[in-house]
């Protein structure tokens, strides 16, 4: 949609005789104030260490290339074989050109060009935000950052004894910068940590190796690949690529790393899910395994307790699932000519068996795998100073007489009155809230911000009269009169990527620790991890409660369950909202005891948002 809003906007302006393109001179205004202040970034850098120049100079050249490939290509452009074997053949050695992929992969995770840059640049050299334009601009930007690089490289002493004098002459230029704010980490362009320099010098080049007839692919290039055409065609949500990079990081890993799909066999199967037992099964969460990898997560495997090896059958399976995508897409149709694929298929079947009994075979059904909360400790958790009151909106659980109605107040009321999954609630917009219409409601579906369980996730749910009770619809209100399009903004965290994530960590688990402090009676150990009753615990105790006294067709279309017979699942509507309704007041007794306090009081301006924990560090 937007999309096509911006073709037709600019439709309209070049009927008007207004040009939508870039001219020249905006152009080169924005290529001299990215290079300006990149230059002065790499300068300031350089500056501030003690490495020797011809450090500075390696590490130069290999961001000199990465933002030049960007640069070339565009800020979404995939680093393919192609451009490596382009590297090989100008004397790179196979290992820097490698280091050029990782940046390239790093900015890209990282937002290579920033929306505040470009801003800044539309605002400052009057260009129009078109889509045409601020990929030019990115393109552009890249290719200031290359050029930086490669004057920065160019201004550095001969000897290490020289004065940086340089940096003052480099830095003469005193015009107001248009660009001002700092970018992120991912977009500087010279770490201080020396790199190995093993550039061949192009004056002696190796022969570059012979062009094979038909160039492999690599498994974790096939990956992106089909992440790409998945996501164009919205079959993978962002948990699923990331799933997807995570299963394809340790099935090339176990491969030796780089490894080209025409090269796999059964051995490199076997050989990956030796490393799936060999891990930790709460791998990659320490500070080190962050820094160091998959090599420094079975470093620390080796000290463990051996029940925190291993990672779950299950988990090992969803993995190989990943897996068979990424090879099936990059196998193609049988006549692809382009196809790539293993010499001879590759089998997963004992893989997934695992060792001993099936998993097939359950010790416990999957209502014993997780225990519903009581209502009794419900009324504990619900009886937080969030509702009684509290210090101030950063003490929720400290008594005092603030009451601030926000996320932390509404969604542990909304999930046991519901028994609804937390990322639909946390997640749920203005747009999506019907609270005029007689029967006031929501409208669960997919967003732009949120993705679904299911197709059947899809559904209308009556505001609950508790909700009603305790001023609802005038938070609602109180919201759109503030501009908001979230009815919960705090719940949209730039460094989750689920508002299910972001509710548990900021809201459910500090309110679970302040009413059980040592964990429910159903709290134990499995493998490496501590479980305990959680958001989903809630839904078990929603639908015992009206087992028997709600019909299930009713039950499945408030809790996004597909029907239990063909029938229901193929033919029947969905149920009136009345009898939703009906349903859900026998859940009422909840939250009976939380008193209404009126009128609403929303969360100061500033505290709209979500904040890292960096963030709230500043603000105190």
């Amino acid at each position: 949609m937007a999309d096509r809003l911006n073709v037709a906007v600019e439709g309209v302006r070049m009927a008007y005789g207004q040009s939508t393109g870039m001219r020249p001179d905006q152009l080169k205004k924005v290529f001299s104030d990215a290079l300006r202040w990149q230059l002065q970034r790499i300068l300031e850098d350089q500056a501030g260490t003690t490495a020797p120049s011809d450090d500075h100079a390696s590490i130069n050249t290999l961001y000199s290339e990465a933002w030049g490939f960007l640069g070339r290509r565009g800020v979404g452009a995939q680093w393919t074989l192609d451009e490596h074997d382009r590297l090989i053949a100008a004397g790179w050695s196979p290992a820097r050109a490698r280091q050029v992929a990782d940046l390239v992969f790093e900015f890209q995770n990282n937002d290579p060009v920033s929306k505040a840059q470009i801003d800044s640049y539309t605002t400052a050299f009057g260009i129009m935000p078109t889509r045409d334009n601020v990929a030019r601009m990115g393109k552009t930007i890249c290719a200031a950052r290359a050029a930086a690089c490669r004057e920065a490289t160019a201004l550095l002493p001969d000897t290490e004894d020289e004065t940086a004098a340089w940096v003052d002459d480099a830095l003469a230029d005193d015009a107001p910068f248009a660009f001002e704010q700092i970018e992120p980490q991912g977009a500087r362009s010279a770490p201080t940590e020396p790199l190995a320099d093993d550039i061949v010098t192009p004056a002696q080049p190796p022969a570059p190796p012979p062009k094979p007839e038909r160039p492999k692919q690599r498994i974790v290039d096939a990956a992106e690949d089909c992440i790409a055409a998945y996501s164009k065609e919205g079959g993978w949500d962002r948990d699923s690529i990331k799933q997807v990079r995570t299963a394809i990081r340790l099935f090339d890993h176990a491969c030796g790393g780089d490894a080209f799909i025409e090269d796999l066999d059964q051995s490199h199967v076997r050989a990956f899910t030796t490393l799936c037992r060999a891990l930790p099964n709460r791998w990659g969460r320490t500070r080190e395994e962050q820094a160091g990898g998959i090599a420094a997560s079975l470093k620390r495997a080796k000290g463990m307790d051996p029940a925190q090896i291993g990672i779950s059958q299950v988990t090992i399976n969803k993995h190989l699932t990943w897996v068979a995508a990424v090879l099936a897409h990059a196998a193609g149709e049988e006549d692809d000519p382009e196809a790539h694929r293993p010499a001879k298929p590759l089998s997963f079947k004992v893989a997934r068996a695992g060792i001993g009994k099936s998993d097939r075979k359950q010790r416990k059904r999957d209502r014993d795998k997780r225990a519903n909360w009581t209502k009794q400790e419900v009324a504990t958790l619900l009886s937080a100073p969030i509702w009684t009151g509290c210090a101030d909106i950063g003490g929720r659980f400290k008594p005092g007489t603030e009451i601030f109605h926000d996320a932390w107040y509404w969604l542990p009321l909304m999930l046991p009155l519901y028994g609804g999954r937390s990322s639909e609630l946390a997640g749920l917009g203005l747009a999506e809230v019907f609270e005029q219409d007689p029967i006031p409601y929501f409208l669960i579906q997919y967003t732009e911000d949120r993705s679904l369980e299911n197709i059947q996730s899809i559904r209308r749910l009556p505001i609950h009269p508790e909700l009603i009770r305790l001023g609802f619809i005038d938070y609602v209100k109180a919201m759109r009169a503030a501009g908001s399009t979230m009815l919960f903004p705090e719940m949209q965290s730039p460094n989750s990527t689920t508002f299910a994530g972001t509710f548990y960590k900021s809201v459910f688990r500090p309110l679970r620790d302040w009413a059980f402090p040592e964990g429910t009676s159903w709290r134990h150990r499995v493998g490496g991890a501590w479980k305990d009753k959680d958001v989903h615990s809630f839904r078990g105790l929603a639908t015992t409660t009206m087992k028997g006294r709600v019909p299930s067709e009713v039950r499945c279309d408030i809790f996004g369950h597909e029907g239990e017979t063909e029938t229901a699942r193929t033919y029947d509507e969905e149920a009136e909202l009345s009898l939703k309704l009906d349903a859900l007041k026998l859940l009422t007794p909840l939250t009976a005891h939380i008193p209404a306090t009126l009128p609403i009081r929303l969360r100061p301006p500033e505290r709209r948002q979500h904040r890292t924990r960096a963030a709230k560090v500043r603000l105190k």
